[in-house]
């Protein structure tokens, strides 16, 4: 039989931080993170439970109440965390690494039709390109992979076999989620883009076209600056013309490769982008 562990544990230090109670459970990914010592980077915020059924945020701590407690096995704190503190793919990713297939297959089989269920199913095969010895959902309500009032969700592209949305905002390969906070919805709320744009519209095209070389010529010597190198004037600015193109052709392998013909970019940057 598999080994049953003990999830919601009390500790006084976690990943050198100190929780804002003595006698705190851990929750959600702190809790999946202690149980199985995953190698993991810490997450910016961590979950426990209070014991004086306080529910706060203080020093890089979710406080929740008593009622807050997840049920304490893996499917417990694997949804309290997408309930609460959204996707962490590099936690699930070495989590699903180490448990057995058949501990997902069971969740599934628990709630077949349950959203929190699914996602962890589609997390699973997607993280590990693989496909667990289950059917195809046939019911249950689309889902989104990520909760957009957690985190900055992306394009949404439907997973039929899980009847989830996948709106994570990158590739396997590439996928960095980003947690919304006050200070970046007040930002976005400031709609910067157009208050630039307002301030760009007072200044004369061509003192802006200069404005921009001249950054872009900077910015090309002081990239190879931080190589040690000191390319001739005429390639720095070639490099500054391949920057200056970024997001007006589509990138793909041939653009690649005639970016780096015509600016002899570096081979290292070349190759890091074909092992993708």
């Amino acid at each position: 039989m598999p080994k049953k562990h003990r999830f919601s544990q009390v500790v006084s230090v976690f990943h050198k931080l100190r929780p804002p109670e003595p006698e705190t459970l851990l929750a959600g990914y702190a809790a999946l993170i202690n149980t199985h010592d995953l190698h993991v980077p810490r997450p910016d915020v961590l979950s426990a439970i209070s014991p004086k059924n306080k529910q706060y945020q203080q020093d890089g701590w979710l406080v929740f109440s008593q009622r807050h407690k997840p049920h304490d096995s893996l499917y417990g704190h694997l949804t309290f965390a997408l309930k609460y503190e959204g996707v962490n793919l590099s936690v699930l990713k070495e989590l699903f690494t180490l448990i057995p297939p058949q501990e997902i297959i069971n969740m599934v089989n628990l709630e077949p039709t349950g959203s929190y269920s699914r996602r962890i199913w589609f997390l699973y095969e997607w993280l590990q390109e693989t496909k667990l010895d289950l059917p195809d959902a046939i019911k249950g309500n689309l889902v989104d992979a990520l909760d957009a009032t957690l985190q900055y969700p992306g394009p949404a592209r439907p997973s039929k076999r899980h009847r989830v949305r996948n709106n994570l905002p990158g590739v396997r390969a590439f996928c960095p989620t980003i947690r919304k906070t006050p200070l970046l919805t007040q930002f976005l709320e400031m709609d910067l883009g157009k208050r630039a744009q307002t301030m760009l519209g007072a200044i004369h095209p061509d003192v802006l076209l200069r404005a921009a070389a001249f950054m872009l010529l900077k910015d090309s010597k002081a990239s190879y600056a931080i190589e040690g190198e000191s390319p001739p004037q005429t390639r720095a600015e070639r490099w500054g013309h391949a920057i200056g193109q970024a997001g007006k052709n589509e990138l793909s392998y041939d653009e690649f490769f005639e970016a780096a013909r015509n600016n002899h970019i570096r081979f290292s940057i070349y190759t890091l982008w074909l092992s993708q």
